[in-house]
């Protein structure tokens, strides 16, 4: 395909997208290629160079998100045609990517058919339901690429709720390979998106009073619900309080909200909008908060990381819907630091600092059994530290500073990148001296071309790095 055509079928899909009232970020491109980064994150762990149980759900979330990979090109597809989405092609993708999927979950692992099947058509269905709604619903808010990435993630979430959080409710005891926490965080997270969906699909749940009672009841019957015998309020609160170190790294956490709140405070009252470098103090922060968890607390860091960002979810949520008395407060922060990128209604980059710095602990099918063992599989964890907390950090500021000469199509600088590498280098070699993570000549060369790769996708991408480069990184990580 000529660089002409191309550019036709672009405008094309563009013309395409704006026919069925999509419109997706400006000056951005369309970013397809992200819509395999979740498979190839999810085919790396099932590989298994870490050498770790994958359980039979991990392995049929990873064959789902192949669907939604087959289901996403089918879509891009439709919207490249010279015509109009018909009918009749939609329902051949659609069919398409759900009888692959079944077919593998059949011959692969065994599933019995209906088991295949349900797990295909909740998974493609729902995907393909609420991938068109996000974009419709979310003007300017996404590429097609970053909507695609942001629906699977979501459609993997929820149907691996729909196949551990009922067997809480029949099991009367856990499995020793589950960890109850991650069961916990599921039922919390999954109150927070009934509230979010309802306050979407219902406008009356965007009045004041009936949200806060929405609040009340979801919050409520989400503390009570059953985990294996026991209230989840319970089996949380007796997780934080048995152990010491465990409190005091959340005191650690406590602390860091503060100095967050405070710099935030500080910098409204400047009455000046926060610049790129004056942002990146939350990369910082954010550096603080992982490096002590993934060492000593990596379950708290997993449920900790999983709270904040429901939390995050329901702060957007109340501004958007101007839910009193926050909603001024709230839209003056955004406003203060809003990025270039959120050219929607919706505040996403805080949102994708906090999920891209967490991916790789997320994606990881037994993340916190790896931080005994070291070696590169720590370093794996640490991708989205790494890329985005360091990497993009040096980037920005040095580029601010000290950049003269820029990439060709980009408006980022060279030395930008060289400081990303270097930068990043610096920490893998602090980390490998400290004795932290375990490196023979194959995991540095990996660990060097995970660095370059992510460097130079920053310096070119025009898709958000908070949620890109930490893939990237992950994926390339796990290649050794």
């Amino acid at each position: 395909m000529d660089k002409t055509e191309q550019i036709s079928r672009r405008k094309c899909m563009v013309e395409n997208c704006r026919n069925i009232g999509i419109i997706t970020r400006p000056h951005a491109g369309n970013g397809l290629w992200l819509a395999g980064l979740l498979f190839l994150s999810h085919a790396i762990n099932v590989w298994n160079r870490d050498k770790v149980p994958v359980s039979l759900n991990y392995k049929r979330s990873t064959i789902l998100c192949f669907g939604l990979l087959l289901h996403s090109v089918g879509i891009f597809v439709s919207l490249s045609n010279q015509t109009r989405q018909r009918f009749i092609g939609k329902l051949l993708y659609v069919f398409s990517s759900l009888g692959l999927t079944s077919f593998l979950l059949w011959i692969c692992l065994k599933d019995n058919v209906v088991i295949s099947t349900v797990s295909a058509i909740f998974g493609i269905i729902l995907y393909d339901r609420v991938f068109l709604r996000v974009l419709k619903q979310m003007p300017k808010c996404f590429t097609l690429g970053e909507a695609t990435l942001v629906c699977q993630g979501f459609t993997i979430f929820a149907y691996n709720v729909f196949l551990q959080v009922p067997k809480v409710l029949i099991d009367k005891e856990p499995s020793p390979d589950l960890n109850i926490m991650h069961i916990v965080l599921q039922v919390i997270l999954l109150g927070i998106c009934i509230i979010v969906a309802l306050c979407h699909l219902l406008p009356m749940f965007r009045n004041t009073i009936l949200f806060y009672l929405l609040t009340t009841v979801i919050s409520t019957c989400t503390a009570l619900f059953p985990v294996f015998g026991h209230p989840t309020v319970v089996v949380l609160f007796k997780f934080v309080l048995s152990d010491m170190e465990r409190m005091l790294v959340i005191a650690l956490y406590m602390f860091l909200l503060l100095v967050t709140s405070a710099f935030v405070v500080w910098q409204i009252n400047r009455k000046t909008n926060a610049n790129t470098t004056t942002r990146k103090i939350f990369h910082i922060l954010i550096l603080l908060v992982y490096l002590p968890g993934l060492w000593s607390q990596c379950t708290l860091l997993h449920l900790a990381s999983g709270l904040m960002l429901g939390m995050l979810l329901m702060l957007e949520t109340a501004r958007v819907i101007q839910l009193k008395p926050v909603y001024q407060s709230l839209d003056q922060v955004v406003k203060c630091f809003i990025d270039e990128k959120d050219a929607g209604m919706i505040a996403l980059t805080p949102i994708y600092l906090l999920v891209g710095c967490s991916l790789p602990i997320w994606l990881h099918p037994v993340p916190c059994d790896l931080t005994d063992s070291g070696g590169l599989n720590l370093l794996k964890l640490l991708a989205g530290v790494l890329s985005v907390g360091i990497g993009d950090t040096m980037a920005s500021v040095c580029g601010y500073l000290f950049g003269k000469h820029t990439w060709p199509g980009s408006v980022k600088s060279v030395e930008g990148t060289i400081s990303s590498i270097i930068g990043q280098a610096g920490v893998v070699f602090l980390l490998f001296r400290f004795s932290y993570v375990h490196l023979n000549t194959l995991r540095a060369a990996t660990a060097g071309a995970a660095i370059i790769i992510n460097a130079l996708v920053e310096a070119k991408t025009s898709q958000v790095d908070n949620l890109v480069l930490p893939l990237v990184t992950y994926v390339v990580l796990g290649t050794a």
